[in-house]
């Protein structure tokens, strides 16, 4: 056994962690470019949690690509891989949503790290609200072509031949796919579009009987009180370091970079 699963081993389980639930988004790990210094900061903000939360919902696009091969996986931010693991080992409940990037999750990060995985929406009850989740891709009323597509790319031969290029020439593909898509995802005042785009889909959710309906994708940062509820967009860990906290049945969204000065991060 080397020194990392000893140090691991000796992680103990804490049942006595607080009511405290929280969501984060878009983090894009491994996209083109990457710095140490994000994959960092995203691995220091979950090891900040430990102890301190009961329940994590990443909801999608952790990873800017992810794919597993039967005996590969990839090395896209192992740190933050770790405190994940960590995080499960003390405890803490942590769902995991399949993204429009990182939409082929697989039983490494399940079977061997600890993570329940989400392919779609969610929904849950805590601390007396009833909450809908989802990544956020797919629900505009005009993506028809993007669901046959998402249904064709998570499909099981779709799988089978991608399993078929080496893992190398894979990534590489992917990176050049993701670089075309965060192009075309850049209209002028894209933030204004995207949460009006995702206000009508949120009432729509809210009139159904949920107290808070919470989504990622948009990396739109936003908690706004709606008619017949609240309606979530959490930002990104690529612009803004945002998170919502679910305590004692109130919802607040925060800036990690704030929070870390203030001493509370």
């Amino acid at each position: 056994m080397n020194l990392l699963c000893i140090l691991l081993s000796m992680k103990k389980e804490n049942t006595t962690l607080p009511d405290r639930i929280v969501f984060f988004s878009d983090a894009h790990l491994g996209m083109p470019g990457d710095t140490e210094e994000h994959v960092e900061r995203v691995a220091a903000f979950l090891r900040s949690l430990e102890g301190r939360v009961s329940h994590i919902y990443i909801l999608g696009d952790l990873f800017d690509f992810w794919f597993e091969y039967a005996s590969v996986v990839p090395n896209i931010a192992p740190s933050v891989v770790l405190e994940l693991y960590n995080l499960v080992r003390s405890g803490v409940e942590i769902t995991l949503f399949c993204g429009n990037h990182d939409y082929w999750l697989g039983p490494y990060l399940t079977d061997s790290i600890g993570l329940s995985v989400v392919e779609d929406g969610k929904v849950v009850e805590h601390q007396g609200r009833r909450l809908y989740m989802h990544h956020g891709d797919g629900l505009y009323p005009d993506d028809h072509g993007y669901r046959i597509l998402k249904k064709v790319l998570r499909s099981k031969i779709s799988i089978f031949l991608f399993r078929l290029l080496h893992p190398d020439f894979a990534r590489k593909l992917a990176m050049i796919s993701s670089k075309s898509s965060r192009t075309l995802l850049a209209p002028p005042k894209k933030d204004e579009i995207f949460a009006e785009l995702f206000r009508k889909i949120a009432d729509e959710r809210l009139h159904g009987g949920y107290d808070a309906v919470i989504y990622g994708h948009s990396h739109v940062k936003m908690l706004e009180k709606r008619e017949k509820g609240i309606m979530v967009l959490l930002g990104d860990w690529v612009r803004h370091n945002s998170y919502l906290v679910l305590e004692e049945g109130e919802f607040e969204l925060h800036d990690w970079a704030i929070d870390r000065e203030a001493g509370n991060g």
